[in-house]
């Protein structure tokens, strides 16, 4: 039986700037998308002018979180044993 090696430890990446959390917060936008649709032409069905108005603009800020969100999710930190393991494959 050989030396055993110690492995060193990865840097410990905060949660906030990994894959999963700006996928989490890509997803509640897209969901947020998707609900805001759904009240924008459930309005516009029932003619109800104030509220197509106020999910219209609802629908416009979903849309600007979205593409935030998307433009972040490129720029997440991936732990360096993940990109290892995933140039192995």
């Amino acid at each position: 039986m050989g030396r055993l090696r110690i492995k060193k430890k990865d840097a410990v990446i905060p949660f906030r700037q990994t894959m999963a959390y700006r996928l989490v917060l890509t997803m509640g936008s897209v969901f947020l998308v998707l609900t805001t649709v759904y009240f924008a032409l459930a309005y516009y069905r029932s003619s109800n002018n104030a509220g197509l108005i106020v999910a219209v603009a609802a629908t416009v800020m979903a849309v600007t979180a979205l593409v935030y969100n998307l433009g972040e999710v490129r720029n997440a930190r991936v732990p360096a044993s993940t990109l290892k393991r995933a140039r192995r494959r």
